[in-house]
């Protein structure tokens, strides 16, 4: 929505800049309200923000103001309401916008009160942080080469702004100092160049190489391209759109690591008013915690030594006691504080670096791969290549323990083969012997028994008048029951992805979970290419690339626990917070649908993922 106010600030603008009447200027200001109250529902305290924003003010108050033509003459007012003179205002400034009333009701909040004055859960008032926790999340952070999680790191361990972060800060190393820096870039300070010394919560030389290694970043490069050419003349609308455009992706982190919209135990407690963490709270939380480091007095000291460290006062310039009033605004960040010390924490140890011997041949071609990559030095290259080269060893041991499982698995069959022939040359035995008549063996004496027993029993026939019976005697027998054949085992393993999905088969679903896995492993390892298109193992990937239960899914990710969680973490896509769990992976901010269309076609025959098919 902010977006469309300000198209609509820059059609005002445009259309009544050269207007000199007030007939001429109001019917377009009427247009403007109009839309305002049709298509916003901003309440008073958020529309004067977001027309600021949008530039509104600042527009109408560029222009030259003529009294009686694009202007009028108001009373001006002091803090306290007085009449203190008469200043020309903009006629669209009075018609448009807020007027007298809506200022003093805007500005009426009790926002910054409520934060200090909010207890928790012990009867304390603020927020209390963790500093080891904070400090161990941070360096995460800083240590990760996705450049979002880094540009969050970097905000969380200076307290600076998302666009002094992205774009407009440098820091300078101080002769002596560990954890300070000269920093220099500050946003929101019009017509100034503010230098002053910050402090940092790990070691300033640490610092200063992560913001070197995000700033040659190509995402970050080619942002700062395009707001330079959207515009060319306005640092403050630029700063605007890099926080605009970023904004988004970097709040995602900031949930996801510090806490979220439903974390029920956030690593860093929500502030009063909001229901998840942004980078605001991030400035706020480390103002607290080099504060309680780096300076030890009064309150009132503390008091002005955050409002240097986050920008409201300017260090080292002529403070006059009126510039005070500036650490009002700082009141509003310091709703945090900490009952335990915090450290000086050392930076991650660096591997050591080698020289490496190579022809004019492939010292060209490693910096034509730096080209492409657009890797920051020969060492990246090289770095990309091994990984790549381990990658593909992966994936030829993964083939090579394909093909023994299929061996072992033809082998499995011809053994069944087998014992199917042998039981059924054993039935076809059973059936002859049961067929042929059965010999009996008598001695004498059974014999004339026998006989005396059949002669009276054919004499008792005849004198009845019976005809006598003309087969002999044969004795009965029962044919064995058949034994039914045992069920042929389907190699699913051996089989085509088209054969495999084709079937409904309890052992077949398994094959598609498999095959899914295999598939979305080979994707990372050979085809993503690392710039946020690679795909964590999860649940929901699983199920809907093979189009399986999520039950069974569940059941055969905790079978393959290990192999997937290595795999997540070799592209650090596991859950910082619950590594061991792969049911608590996710895949945010990521065109899925898109990246398991082109694994489905690439590696399972266009088969799988039926939704997206669909």
């Amino acid at each position: 929505m902010s977006k469309a106010v300000q198209e609509q600030v820059d059609q005002l603008f445009e259309a009544v800049k050269d207007k000199e009447s007030l007939e001429d200027i109001k019917p377009y200001c009427e247009r403007f309200n109009e839309w305002i109250n049709t298509n916003t529902n901003y309440s008073v305290k958020s529309l004067g923000t977001v027309l600021s924003r949008a530039g509104f003010y600042k527009k109408f108050k560029s222009l030259p103001l003529e009294q009686g033509k694009n202007a009028a003459s108001v009373p001006k007012h002091d803090a306290i309401g007085n009449v203190t003179g008469n200043e020309l205002k903009h006629y669209v400034l009075l018609l448009c916008g807020l007027d007298k009333k809506d200022w003093e009701e805007r500005n009426e909040t009790t926002r910054v009160s409520d934060r200090l004055m909010n207890p928790d859960g012990d009867g304390n008032t603020g927020i209390e942080i963790n500093p080891d926790t904070y400090l161990q999340v941070t360096l995460n952070l800083l240590a990760s080469v996705d450049p979002h999680e880094l540009a969050v790191g970097l905000i969380a361990c200076t307290g600076r702004r998302p666009h002094e972060i992205l774009a407009r800060g440098n820091f300078r190393a101080i002769a002596g100092e560990v954890y300070q820096v000269m920093f220099e870039g500050q946003g929101k300070k019009r017509g100034e160049k503010p230098v002053f010394k910050i402090s940092t919560l790990y070691p300033a030389s640490y610092v200063i190489e992560r913001l070197e290694h995000l700033r040659k970043d190509a995402s970050v490069a080619e942002l700062l391209k395009q707001v330079n050419h959207e515009f060319p003349d306005d640092l403050a609308a630029q700063n605007k759109a890099i926080e605009d455009k970023r904004g988004n992706s970097l709040r995602r982190v900031v949930q996801e690591y510090f806490g979220g919209k439903n974390d029920k135990t956030p690593l860093l407690n929500f502030r009063e008013g909001q229901e998840q963490n942004d980078c605001t709270a991030l400035r706020a939380a480390c103002a607290c915690l080099v504060t309680e480091r780096d300076c030890r007095g009064s309150v009132g000291a503390k008091m002005y030594f955050a409002a240097c460290f986050l920008g409201h006062i300017t260090p080292g310039a002529k403070i006059s006691d009126s510039d005070l009033k500036h650490i009002t605004t700082t009141l509003g960040y310091s709703d945090y504080y900490t009952t335990k010390p915090v450290g000086f924490p050392d930076a991650p140890e660096k591997e050591k670096l080698s020289n490496v011997r190579v022809s004019s041949s492939d010292l060209e071609a490693i910096r034509h791969l730096q080209e492409e990559l657009q890797a920051p030095n020969q060492q990246s290259v090289i770095s990309k290549l091994i990984e790549s080269f381990n990658s593909r060893l992966d994936v030829a041991k993964q083939l090579q323990d394909a093909q023994q499982k299929l061996a072992q698995s033809e082998a499995q069959v011809k053994q069944l083969q087998e014992s199917n022939n042998q039981l059924q040359q054993e039935k076809a035995a059973m059936e002859t012997t049961a067929q042929q008549p059965q010999m009996v063996t008598l001695n004498s004496t059974d014999l004339e028994s026998w006989l005396e027993k059949k002669i009276i029993e054919v004499v008792g026939k005849v004198t009845q008048g019976q005809a006598m019976p003309t087969a002999g005697y044969a004795y009965a027998v029962i044919a064995p029951a058949k034994v039914a054949p045992p069920k042929e085992e389907i190699d699913w393993e051996a089989k085509t992805d088209i054969e495999v999905w084709g079937s409904k088969a309890p052992l077949a679903a398994l094959e598609k979970i498999r095959r899914s896995y295999q598939a979305i492993a080979l994707y990372n390892d050979t085809v993503a290419t690392g710039d946020s298109d690679r795909l964590a193992i999860t649940n929901q990937a699983l199920r809907e690339l093979s189009g399986c239960n999520g039950l069974l899914v569940r059941d055969w990710i905790e079978q393959h626990k290990d192999e997937i969680i290595s795999h997540n973490a070799k592209f650090g896509m596991e859950n910082k917070k619950d590594p061991s769990n792969p049911a608590s992976y996710a895949n945010k901010g990521k065109d899925t649908d898109k990246i398991l269309l082109l694994i489905n076609e690439e590696f399972l025959s266009g088969e799988g993922f039926k939704a997206g098919r669909n």
